[in-house]
C-alpha cells in the first residue's frame, strides 16, 4: 500500500515511517505546506497513493497556551479540507486522521472508561471553543470522506526536547499512548478500520502526569520535573493547566480491540 502521510515531522510521523516499512508499505510525503491550499495540492498532483494518513497537530507536547494554539486549530480545519482534496487527486481510497483527547473535555470524568459516544469537540462559551471547534471540524470533514479517526491519548515517546513542569497538588490520571503504539494503531486502521468509525487509542491504564513526566526525565537523562502550584500553572500554560492540573480522563478502547484487533503494548 502506497501511503501519503502528512505531518510525519515529529516524533509520532517519525514512528509511522518506520512501521509503514516495516510493513512492507511504503511512504509517501511532500514539502510543501497544507496550511498553503495552491501549493499543497500542486506538490502532490503527480503523485499516487493508496490512503492518506493526517496527523496535522499531533505532538508529544502540549500547546501550552492560546497563542500557541491558534495556528495548531487553523491548521485542524483548513489543512483537513487540503488534504481530503489530496486525497482525491492522489486516488486515494483510505483515509486515517487523528484527534487529540482532549476533544472530550476538561475536568474530571470520573473513573467509568469514556466511549466514543460521548461528546467531543463542544464548545463550552470559553476561551477553549476555537480549539474545540476545529478538533470537531476537522473529524467531520475527516468521516464525511469516510475517513477512520483515531482518537489519541496523550503522545510521548524517547527524546523529549524538554521535560515540563507538574503539579503540585493534581493527582488525575491521563490517557497516553506511546508513539510506536500509536504508529500500529493507524497501520491497523488502515487495514481493518470501518470507513467512518472513530477509535479511542490509549494505553490499558491511565497514569498521572507526575508520573509520565518523572518517568521521561528518567529515561532521557534530564533532571527531575519541576513542580509548580497551580496558580503559576495556570499563569504560564493557560491551556495546558487545564489539562495537567484539572483533568482525569480514562478512555474505553473496547472499539480498538474488536475491529481492529488493538491493544498498547508500550508502558
Amino acid at each position: 500500500m502506497r501511503v501519503f502521510i502528512a505531518g510525519a515531522s515529529g516524533a509520532f510521523g517519525s514512528s509511522l515511517l518506520t512501521a509503514l516499512s516495516n510493513a512492507g508499505h511504503t511512504s509517501v510525503t511532500s514539502d510543501a505546506d497544507p496550511a498553503h491550499r495552491s501549493s499543497f495540492l500542486s506538490s502532490v498532483a503527480e503523485l499516487q497513493a493508496d490512503a492518506v494518513v493526517n496527523l496535522l497537530g499531533t505532538s508529544t507536547e502540549l500547546p501550552a497556551g492560546f497563542r500557541e494554539l491558534a495556528p495548531v486549530s487553523r491548521l485542524r480545519i483548513e489543512g483537513s479540507s487540503t488534504l481530503i482534496a489530496a486525497a482525491r487527486l492522489l486516488g486515494a481510497s483510505r483515509y486515517v486522521a487523528a484527534s487529540p483527547f482532549y476533544g472530550y473535555g476538561f475536568g474530571d470524568h470520573g473513573d467509568r472508561p469514556v466511549t466514543e459516544t460521548a461528546p467531543f469537540g463542544e464548545a463550552n462559551d470559553t476561551r477553549n471553543d476555537p480549539a474545540f471547534r476545529a478538533i470537531r471540524s476537522s473529524e467531520q470533514q475527516a468521516r464525511a470522506f469516510g475517513a477512520i479517526v483515531l482518537r489519541l491519548g496523550h503522545l510521548y515517546g524517547p527524546n523529549a526536547r524538554v521535560v515540563p513542569p507538574i503539579s503540585r497538588r493534581a493527582s488525575g490520571s491521563l490517557p497516553v499512548i506511546h508513539v510506536e503504539d500509536a504508529a500500529r494503531a493507524v497501520i491497523r486502521a488502515l487495514d481493518h478500520g470501518t470507513p467512518g468509525a472513530v477509535y479511542n487509542i490509549a494505553a490499558d491504564e491511565p497514569v498521572t502526569w507526575r508520573a509520565l513526566q518523572e518517568e521521561q526525565a528518567r529515561s532521557d537523562g534530564f533532571a527531575a520535573p519541576v513542580a509548580l502550584a497551580d496558580s503559576v500553572m495556570r499563569a504560564i500554560a493557560p491551556f495546558a493547566s487545564q489539562i495537567i492540573c484539572a483533568t482525569s480522563l480514562r478512555l474505553s478502547t473496547d472499539a480498538a480491540l474488536r475491529d481492529l484487533d488493538f491493544t498498547a503494548v508500550r508502558r
